[in-house]
């Protein structure tokens, strides 16, 4: 459980670390919805590029309307930090015409770093299915892409046991995926078994932990029942403890995502993907106590 520290004057203080040149991290955020919103967004990758990225990811959307805007807000990105920036690419609502052409799209204008993901399949879902292997040879196809997948240390919702996760994120590694991002977790030594699991079958792929920090108790409930991932119940128990206490549970917050940070670096982990949810504040916090500034 971790500790929270405070003093007479009702303020939340944080450990500090020296995790400079020592770690790298990485941001996704996702296209938002409106302009106040956009600009919101820009201001926050302003101030998250202090941190000095590995590189960023944009997430897209499987609604054809809002298809477009991966690719605004990744060159965007890209002109205000000049870092690498990870275009996710789903293929629900798309067939191999159609991805042919976005990627081609894609290279031509120098985003050459892809996230290679299925998508969630939406209700009575009638299309073929291309799934991210099936993407990961297209992109090929077209160009050599950089490209990250998705991988899933608690099971993939869809999957029967982890052999089924571990055989097909092998499939993608030998396809010419380079790297993979996990999905977020909250137990260390699950992460682990899977990536002890991952060298036992041969599998020597660069695992990114994907950290998620808490925005909402409410809401991290709801991504708990839809991905299979296991929440200690010692966290919803502190944070409904200081639902009102908005310094309190940024404080939690930080500080759970920290301690997972620090644990998986002792282990050997140099790698970290923050999935920001566009809140940068909790990100910013966790990147300012590691010492990444």
């Amino acid at each position: 459980m971790i500790n929270i520290i405070q003093d007479n004057n009702d303020k939340y203080n944080y450990e500090s670390y020296h995790l400079k040149n020592k770690i790298k991290i990485s941001f996704e955020v996702f296209p938002p919805k409106d302009f106040a919103s956009e600009q919101q967004l820009f201001n926050s990758i302003k101030l998250l590029n202090q941190c000095h990225p590995n590189f960023y990811s944009v997430t897209n959307s499987i609604y054809s309307k809002n298809r477009d805007a991966t690719f605004f807000i990744v060159e965007k990105i890209r002109y205000l930090t000049h870092k690498t920036v990870f275009a996710h690419f789903t293929t629900i609502g798309y067939d191999e015409s159609d991805i042919k052409t976005i990627a081609t799209n894609y290279w031509k204008n120098g985003i050459k770093h892809i996230l290679a993901l299925r998508g969630d399949l939406p209700v009575r879902y009638t299309k073929k299915i291309i799934y991210a292997s099936n993407l990961i040879k297209l992109l090929k196809s077209i160009n050599n892409f950089k490209i990250l997948v998705a991988a899933y240390p608690e099971l993939h919702p869809e999957s029967s046991n982890l052999q089924e996760d571990l055989n097909n994120l092998k499939h993608k590694i030998d396809l010419g995926a380079e790297k993979a991002v996990t999905q977020f977790f909250f137990s260390v030594d699950k992460f682990l078994k899977f990536r002890d699991n991952c060298a036992d079958m041969g599998l020597s792929v660069s695992l990114i932990p994907g950290i998620l920090p808490i925005v909402n108790i409410n809401q991290l409930k709801k991504f708990s029942d839809m991905t299979n991932v296991y929440i200690p119940q010692w966290i919803f128990d502190e944070f409904y403890k200081c639902e009102d206490n908005f310094d309190k549970c940024t404080a939690l917050s930080v500080n759970i995502a920290v301690n997972l940070i620090l644990s998986l670096y002792k282990e050997g982990i140099k790698n970290f993907h923050l999935y920001t949810l566009n809140q940068s504040y909790l990100s910013l916090k966790i990147c300012n106590q590691l010492g990444l500034f």
